[in-house]
């Protein structure tokens, strides 16, 4: 049974839990699936590129230990930046707790003598001791110098032969209401029942991050954009709704704030440290959106519906101007962004991209891949069409 235009939903009636994940295996060997989501009884199989693999793991570093200012006093701001970046740092062995992961390749003339006495530091913390680096997997006591943070939990997470980059983050936020920082989406979470991520309007973030280039950070805000201090040298792109788009060069210590969104509920703010290519784009009209019909065949080809306020990334939750029903009690099976779950109370939920993996509601249709950003613009109280067409036609 076809679910959207990337996925299908393949029942396999009565089988043993064994199986049920030796045909996911299989499945999963295939050329072109991307990830395979076992239900109860059955594979949801989704189909895209693969993404492509990099050598060093990036690690997000906000740079703002209070140590920090010590090694600055040496090494210029800026050179401190454009440098960090390039480096490599090798997990020679782990220790300490939590897997603490000794790295080597730090700079023999950023070493910093360990402190005499050591001091509480929260787990994320990045420190160097002479010429060796680390990151605080747990929070603990620690006589190294704290030079920033990161927001990754790194807790057993490094093996010994690990190589680590730093991508040092340009910006701190002030403020920042509703803003979300997104990554690409990784199928690879969905075996873990993570959801997939990345952006939920694909577009405007393209469109943004198009004008930026190098070390590249994505803020997705909703209903109100953030204000934001930068740390060096920057360039900023700020996508709305409607695909406006404003490309500025910012100074280290700068502020800018941005304000209400218009036209939508999401904008997305990129950063990078150059001005890229940016791209122009058409939109559509986001109050009628296009499905494919299925993956459970109940004969409905269009739900006309009023947007509640009950949503965000994980789904929207619609309701019905026309009475629908469905029944109560159906095998969890996969889901994906843009997934049509309709419930038994009558009510329409549409899925984001932090969906849950599996789902036990009746899945009456599937948002194609190219009109999911329609989704991420819906603001409560507005009226939107999902009309589906049969699979194939």
């Amino acid at each position: 049974m076809q679910a959207g235009d990337n996925a299908e939903l393949i029942e396999l009636g009565a089988v043993t839990a064994e199986e049920l994940h030796a045909a996911a295996a299989r499945k999963r060997a295939e050329v072109g699936v991307v990830a395979v989501i076992p239900g109860h009884s059955s594979l949801y199989v989704i189909r895209g590129p693969r993404a492509e693999r990099r050598g060093a793991r990036a690690v997000r570093v906000e740079f703002n230990g209070v140590d920090l200012p010590e090694l600055l006093a040496r090494t210029p701001r800026e050179e401190f930046f454009a440098r960090v970046k390039e480096l490599r740092l090798t997990a020679r062995y782990l220790g300490f707790r939590g897997g603490f992961a000794y790295l080597d390749g730090w700079p023999e003339e950023w070493a910093m003598p360990r402190r005499p006495t050591s001091r509480p530091v929260k787990r994320g913390t990045f420190a160097v001791a002479g010429n060796v680096a680390g990151f605080y997997p747990v929070d603990s006591p620690g006589g190294w110098n704290l030079l920033g943070h990161t927001d990754e939990h790194l807790e057993h997470a490094i093996a010994a032969g690990d190589v680590l980059r730093i991508e040092p983050v340009a910006y701190e936020l002030v403020s920042s209401p509703l803003a979300t920082r997104v990554v690409a989406p990784d199928y690879g979470n969905l075996a873990h029942g993570r959801p997939v991520g990345g952006p939920f309007d694909d577009v405007a973030a393209k469109v943004a991050t198009s004008a930026v280039r190098g070390g590249v950070e994505l803020l997705e805000c909703a209903m109100i954009g953030p204000r934001v201090r930068f740390v060096r040298d920057a360039v900023l792109a700020w996508c709305t709704p409607d695909l406006s788009l404003r490309v500025e060069r910012v100074r280290a210590g700068e502020e800018r704030t941005f304000g209400k969104i218009e036209g939508g509920l999401r904008a997305y703010l990129a950063i990078g440290d150059e001005e890229g290519e940016a791209i122009t784009i058409a939109r559509g009209d986001r109050h009628v959106i296009d499905a494919i019909a299925g993956p459970h065949e109940t004969g409905i080809r269009e739900l006309h519906c009023e947007v509640t306020p009950q949503l965000d990334r994980v789904g929207i939750r619609l309701r019905p101007l026309e009475r629908v029903t469905a029944p109560a009690t159906l095998k969890s099976v996969g889901m994906q962004c843009g997934t049509v779950q309709l419930h038994p109370d009558g009510s329409v939920v549409v899925m984001g991209p932090d969906h849950p993996v599996t789902g036990g509601y009746l899945q009456p249709m599937t948002v194609i891949t190219s009109e999911r950003w329609k989704l991420a613009q819906l603001m409560p109280g507005e009226r939107v069409l999902l009309r589906a067409q049969l699979p194939g036609v």
